[in-house]
């Protein structure tokens, strides 16, 4: 009679639990200690204890994901125009609106392999690499590293002010190569951190597994800047220095290609600054500030 007198509540928890929409792991195991109760003689239902296996198999893969990966890609970037400002022991000056743009190696006529595809010179061209945390199932962090490169446009007319030599600079002034040579081409080198957000996509069938994702970075940057001041006569200066700091956001896709090798293409837009750029050995600074879009392509690997 016990049993008898229980089955009604027993049968209106069941209801409740399915209409509250609980977990349906609560669901299916509120159903077995029914049945169970209601019939001590006959077999827990199969289908639950499979649905246990399932979960189980499900935590252990979970486990054993491969958590890290690394990639290795190219991009290619533009670049807002800037004010750039120069000072030395005779010079100190401003050249206003400056445009410049990226240098990407040449794919034809032999590049590809010669530089895109040769280990011994896949530095030449911009590129990308990353070392990436798989936290969970929808969060990565990485460390990145931009290697653009921001080239002065030119034989531009610019406004500039200020002085050089003593002597008062005002109206347009030919950003020639007997004037100026600016670069950060080895490269304009950003080094950051990234948080990374992740949802899957059916977009490409069961055999290829996709997730599009946004991210946000912050870091450092750290240029090899080519600069030739031919206005107070001093030589190129090209070497690595840290130089200022850099923000940014981005979004894409990642397909994986062959188990776990994959595919991946990001958009990135970021704010650069850039307060100590140094442009002569002995030691002349430069200070600037930008934005720019990055568009990359990658392949990697997961390990």
């Amino acid at each position: 009679m016990k049993n008898i007198s229980a089955r009604p509540l027993q049968v209106a928890l069941v209801c409740a639990a399915n209409f509250l929409a609980l977990p349906s792991s609560v669901a299916r195991i509120t159903n077995t200690v029914l049945l169970a109760d209601a019939a001590p003689n006959k077999p827990v239902p199969i289908a639950a204890t499979a649905a246990a296996d399932t979960r189980t198999a499900a935590q252990k893969d979970a486990d054993t994901t491969k958590r890290w990966s690394v990639y290795w890609g190219w991009n290619r970037s533009t670049y807002s125009h800037s004010d750039i400002h120069f000072k030395g022991s005779d010079h100190d000056f401003t050249i206003k609106d400056v445009e410049a743009k990226d240098m990407q190696s040449d794919v034809g006529g032999g590049g590809l392999f010669q530089y895109f595809l040769n280990p011994a010179e896949m530095t030449i061209p911009q590129t990308n690499m990353r070392l990436a945390y798989q936290y969970n199932a929808d969060t990565a962090v990485a460390l990145n590293l931009d290697h653009m490169k921001y080239v002065v446009t030119q034989d531009q007319s610019v406004p500039i002010e200020g002085q050089i030599k003593g002597v008062t600079q005002s109206g347009q002034q030919v950003i020639a190569d007997n004037w100026l040579n600016y670069e950060h081409t080895d490269g304009l080198n950003i080094v950051s951190l990234e948080l990374e957000k992740q949802r899957p996509v059916d977009w490409f069938g069961d055999n290829h597994h996709a997730k599009v994702f946004a991210l946000a970075g912050v870091g450092v940057v750290i240029p090899k800047s080519n600069v030739t001041m031919h206005m107070v006569n001093q030589v190129r200066n090209d070497e690595f220095h840290l130089s200022g700091y850099s923000v940014g956001v981005g979004a894409g896709l990642e397909v994986d290609v062959y188990k776990d090798v994959f595919f991946r293409t990001a958009y990135k837009y970021g704010y650069v600054n850039l307060p100590d750029v140094l442009t002569s050995a002995r030691g002349d600074k430069a200070a600037q500030s930008f934005t720019y879009n990055e568009l990359l392509i990658a392949v990697g690997v997961r390990f």
